[in-house]
């Protein structure tokens, strides 16, 4: 797998569509999938898990980010990790699913 700079949706075996609805579920999310979100950022980097969160649920760029936040790395790393994240929330949408056909086919 190469570096997490170099590491694009498609290395993760996520599309374009897949990746576009994604970010469109981020920026939407409430309750629980907003949880998710989260929760996927701080897997993907602890450090800067709250800028990766602005970044996917409000739309802040990480120019934007910057000025008001310290970010300790370029942006070609931040947005690495970015896409981290949005693998970590569709493999937890993934898991959510299969749990959920798991209780329907149980009864």
């Amino acid at each position: 797998m190469p570096s997490i700079r170099d590491t694009y949706m498609d290395d993760y075996g996520i599309s374009e569509r897949e990746t576009r609805d994604l970010e469109e579920l981020c920026k939407t999310a409430q309750g629980k999938e907003l949880m998710w979100v989260l929760e996927s950022a701080q897997n993907a980097n602890p450090l800067i898990a709250s800028e990766i969160f602005a970044n996917l649920t409000l739309g802040l760029g990480y120019d934007r980010l910057s000025q008001t936040s310290f970010i300790p790395m370029q942006r070609k790393d931040f947005q690495g990790y970015r896409r981290r994240a949005l693998k970590n929330l569709s493999d937890r949408l993934t898991m959510e699913k299969q749990k959920k056909n798991l209780k329907i086919s149980s009864f």
